[in-house]
Parts: C-alpha cells; sequence; structure tokens
C-alpha cells in the first residue's frame, strides 16, 4: 500500500490536482467536454487520494456534518428517489448520471477544505480568463464571417450575430454564459476597488470592460439585471458612491439607448419581448416563460406530495402545453425554465422544499464574502429563469460553487 501511494502522490500530487482544477474552470464557459473531462479526472484522482490516506478520517468527518452532505447531494438524492416510480427510467437514469459528480465533490470538499480555499482566488481569476477567451474566440469567428460576407460592424448587435448566434460559436447556452460573464465582471470590479496601483486598475478596467461589451452582445437578460443589482449592492456596502453614479450613468445611457430607437433588435430583446413589456415584432417573438410556468404547476397539482418522478413530468407539462395552445413550448418540449417550479412538478413537495433548503444553505455560508455572495446570488437568479440544475453546465457551476462557498467556510486560509 506504501508503494501505491508513494507512485501515487509523485504522479498525481497536488500541484498536478491544482491545474486539473483550474483547467477544468478556464473550460467551463468554452468547452463542456474539455470541463467535464478534467472535472472528472480531478475528482476521481482527488478522490483516490483521500481514499488511500485516511478512509476514516473522511467518514468521521462525514458523520460530523451529515446534514449538510445530505443536503448538497440533495439534487442527487431526489433524482435517485425519483427514479425508483418514474415512469420514464431510461431518461430518468440519464438526468441521474449527470449528477454523480456531487458524490465526489461534496465529500471532497468537506473533508478538505484546506486544498480548495488555498485556490479561492485563482479559481474565480480562472473562470474571468475563460470568460475573456471566450469573447475573444465568439468575437473572431463573427467578424470573420462579418468580412466574408459583406457586413460591417453596425450589424454586431443584429439577429445574425447577437444573442444566441454569439454563444453558439462555442455551442453554449447564452444563459450560461452570460452567468459566467457576469460574475467574472462582478469579481473583477471588485479587484479594481482593492487594487492600489494605477497599472492594476488600469488591466481591471479594460478587462471589465471588454467582458461587459462581451455581456451586452450576448443580451443575456438575467445575467445584466443579476449584475446590475450585485454591483450596485456592492458599491453601497463598500461606500464607492462616485461608482455608484458613474454605474447609473452607464446603466441609463445604454438603457436609452436600447429603448429609444424604432426597430432595434437590442430594444427588442431587452425589453419589448419580456410580459412587462409586450409587443411581438418583427425583430423579437414574445418570450412567454413567465406564462409557461402554469404548466408546470399544473403538474404540481396532479401529484402534489412526491411529483410523477425524475423525467416523467415531461410527458403531463407537455399535455398542459397542448391544452394551452402553446405550439412552441410543445413542440420543444421545453422544461420548466424554473429550477424550483422544476422540481415542484417532478418531485412535488419534496423537491421544492429540498431546493429552498439549499439556498438557503448556501446564502448563509456565503454571507460576508462579497464574491462568494454573488456566486450565490447568481444561482439563484439563473434558477429563476432557467432549471440550471438540468442543464450540464449548471451541475458544473453548482459544483464550482460548492467548492468555493465551503471551501471558504471550513478553513482559515486565503478567502476570496
Amino acid at each position: 500500500m506504501n508503494t501505491i501511494l508513494t507512485l501515487y502522490n509523485r504522479f498525481l500530487n497536488d500541484t498536478v490536482l491544482q491545474w486539473l482544477l483550474l483547467g477544468s474552470i478556464v473550460s467551463l464557459p468554452l468547452n463542456l467536454f474539455v470541463n467535464n473531462l478534467l472535472f472528472t479526472v480531478f475528482f476521481i484522482g482527488f478522490t483516490l487520494k483521500i481514499l488511500l490516506n485516511d478512509p476514516k478520517e473522511l467518514l468521521t468527518i462525514l458523520k460530523r456534518r451529515f446534514p449538510l452532505f445530505l443536503l448538497l447531494v440533495g439534487p442527487l438524492l431526489i433524482t435517485l428517489i425519483g427514479c425508483l416510480y418514474t415512469t420514464e427510467p431510461a431518461a430518468g437514469f440519464k438526468d441521474l448520471g449527470r449528477l454523480v459528480p456531487l458524490a465526489l465533490i461534496i465529500p471532497a470538499v468537506l473533508y478538505a477544505p484546506g486544498f480548495f480555499s488555498a485556490y479561492l482566488k485563482r479559481l474565480v481569476y480562472a473562470l474571468a480568463i475563460g470568460c475573456l477567451a471566450a469573447a475573444l474566440i465568439c468575437w473572431s469567428l463573427t467578424l470573420a464571417e462579418m468580412y466574408s460576407t459583406g457586413y460591417d460592424l453596425g450589424d454586431l448587435f443584429t439577429p445574425r450575430f447577437a444573442y444566441h448566434e454569439l454563444s453558439g460559436r462555442i455551442d453554449i447556452h447564452t444563459p450560461y454564459l452570460g452567468m459566467f460573464t457576469a460574475i467574472a465582471i462582478f469579481f473583477l470590479i471588485t479587484e479594481f476597488v482593492r487594487s492600489t496601483t494605477k497599472k492594476a486598475k488600469l488591466l481591471y478596467f479594460i478587462w471589465a470592460a471588454i467582458l461587459l461589451l462581451f455581456l451586452f452582445n450576448l443580451l443575456a437578460r438575467t445575467a445584466t439585471v443579476t449584475l446590475v443589482i450585485g454591483t450596485f449592492a456592492y458599491m453601497i456596502y463598500t461606500k464607492r458612491y462616485a461608482l455608484i453614479v458613474l454605474g447609473a450613468a452607464v446603466v441609463i445611457t445604454a438603457g436609452s439607448l436600447a429603448y429609444w430607437q424604432d426597430h432595434n433588435f437590442l430594444r427588442d430583446r431587452i425589453f419589448k419581448s419580456i410580459n412587462l413589456f409586450e409587443s411581438e415584432t418583427i425583430f423579437s417573438k414574445k418570450d412567454g416563460r413567465f406564462e409557461r410556468f402554469g404548466a408546470s404547476i399544473v403538474v404540481f397539482k396532479q401529484f402534489p406530495l412526491l411529483g410523477p418522478g425524475t423525467a416523467a413530468e415531461d410527458t403531463y407539462r407537455k399535455a398542459a402545453y397542448y391544452d394551452n395552445r402553446d405550439s412552441v413550448a410543445y413542440n420543444a418540449n421545453y422544461n420548466a425554465h424554473n429550477q424550483f417550479l422544476e422540481y415542484l412538478s417532478t418531485f412535488g413537495l419534496l423537491g421544492g422544499l429540498v431546493f429552498l433548503a439549499l439556498l438557503i444553505v448556501l446564502i448563509r455560508a456565503a454571507w460576508g464574502h462579497p464574491i462568494l455572495l454573488f456566486f450565490a446570488f447568481s444561482f439563484i437568479m439563473a434558477g429563476l429563469t432557467e432549471s440550471i440544475l438540468e442543464r450540464s453546465w449548471g451541475i458544473s457551476f453548482y459544483l464550482l460553487l460548492v467548492m468555493l462557498i465551503f471551501g471558504s467556510k471550513f478553513s482559515t486560509d486565503e478567502q476570496v
């Protein structure tokens, strides 16, 4: 055993594990396959290291923090329970497979928070680097197409090159790329505020400005609103009143330019397509996601306690779309586009309570740390308009969230 442990520590030491973890975070906004591959290799390697070194200590720690462990792996557990009575076992076990990494990361974080806390700021920097790379790649491919097809820069915010067309360059869903970018911008703003040298401030300013323009080009509404709320809250907390005035001026100016132009895709995407300002145009279709929430509530009313089971809710929700004559949602078989309603319609009250308890624990654990709190806030905001734990991007983000928050909570090492 000692020989095996010696060889293992030589070829998969902390330095190698660190680079595997950082690489997985850099690739999160870029390529899901690479992210999952690096994540998997890292956590298998890290788990083996724990088991080879001190498995008894792992069991002791899990026993001491068992309620927290159960809650953090709650998405996996309720999905497993739902597989026991679902009418769609094949699809159910596919959903279950995406959540299996939780069984590796949660014990690892609870056992060795010091490893993760030592790299907390590096992990957030890695995400910001990945977002910058995503912006440069997406824009490079877009500009190349614009040049070859005779378009000019004025067309950058048109339906042909903005929104899903822009994020589609690297095959990532816009809301998730927007969320990652908003978090990176918020982090760079905090680094700008805390930096003491002009060169550092200039670097953070340029970096954040590039990502802000990219976020605007993505037209990711939820991420943009999250960034605005979080940034103003941070500025008030740190009493940066001059920056509050500057930020308000930027938001008002950008919003006015977008809104007061006729036949403008930017205006129609940000303002007109949401239900509060309903007006379907030739540029933008009505976004009926809020009206579609009712379809998930219908399913919940049919199965209020435990729901229809993992992956079985789609059949009943699709029937509700049919009754509501929502052909778009019916043909595309849309999910709830809200994580609370997703769990409520799939696992009934059990799922809804587990999700609410999870949010409370995340917020309490992140409280007092602006970056960590913004991570948790972004997760909540994304969950309002996306079934975030139904997508691999969302699950990877949840894993990162747990690493950052609980790596910090249970360690006295470097904090973000």
